[in-house]
């Protein structure tokens, strides 16, 4: 932390602002760097995701990854282009998700439950306890839960059944990996006249075969909401640097 007195805080702050970081990070990360020090890794960190958010088409490198302090998310929504995010909070299990416009997406061991930001947010998903990917042992094959999402409704039942699909090998930064894939039907409720027609659709998720990892998934959590594909990024350089 900066001692009284000293000019630490001045001197972050203009660093930022000369590497164009303060134009394009929301207001928690330029406080968290401040608050935390100029350490190298926050440097690196910094480095990275201003990459990262200057050409949203780039592709990060395992070094760049490796470097980051808060663990990376890559994100494909839709017709947008790739996005990252950063790890922002860890709490009860709740991961928080942060990108450069603020953006938030929380899950819960890799299930969408709250955002952020979006289109007809996810304000409330319960119970969590019953989430089948929280479990140590064996995965439990329905999940019965209540949503609340923004201009919608509040209360939403939500019925999803999940079956291990099997073994199926995926390459994450030129690297392949053996998974396990499993899916989550969904069955929605009927909200008309908000959502009409098809409200049931198939979530995916891989996990890696060894550790049980989850390293990407493909989710939505409203019928006609966007497709988030999702790469953990940091998961995936800590088990190729743990195989070497």
């Amino acid at each position: 932390m900066p001692e009284k007195g000293d000019n630490s805080l001045l001197s972050m702050a203009c660093q930022l602002y000369n590497m164009n970081v303060i134009k394009i990070f929301p207001l928690f990360f330029i406080l968290f760097f401040l608050l935390s020090g100029c350490s190298a890794t926050n440097r690196a960190y910094i480095d990275t995701l201003s990459l990262a958010f200057s050409d949203r088409d780039i592709q990060l490198t395992k070094e760049q990854i490796t470097q980051s302090g808060p663990d990376l998310l890559q994100i494909k929504s839709g017709e947008r282009p790739i996005a990252v995010a950063g790890l922002a909070f860890i709490e009860n299990d709740y991961y928080k998700w942060v990108s450069a416009d603020s953006k938030v997406i929380t899950m819960h061991h890799g299930v969408i439950i709250k955002t952020h930001g979006l289109e007809n947010d996810l304000l409330y998903t319960a119970p969590l306890a019953t989430n089948p990917l929280a479990g140590d042992s064996k995965l439990a094959f329905r999940w019965e839960r209540q949503a609340d999402v923004e201009n919608i409704g509040y209360g939403l039942p939500i019925i999803s059944t999940w079956r291990i699909e099997g073994e199926v090998s995926r390459t994450f930064l030129d690297t392949p990996f053996e998974l396990l894939h499993i899916t989550e039907q969904v069955s929605f409720a009927d909200t008309s006249p908000y959502w009409e027609g098809n409200l049931a659709w198939e979530n995916h998720y891989w996990l890696d075969l060894k550790t049980k990892t989850l390293l990407a998934s493909k989710q939505k959590y409203a019928p006609d909401g966007d497709w988030y594909d999702m790469v953990y990024l940091s998961r995936v350089v800590r088990l190729m640097e743990s195989a070497q």
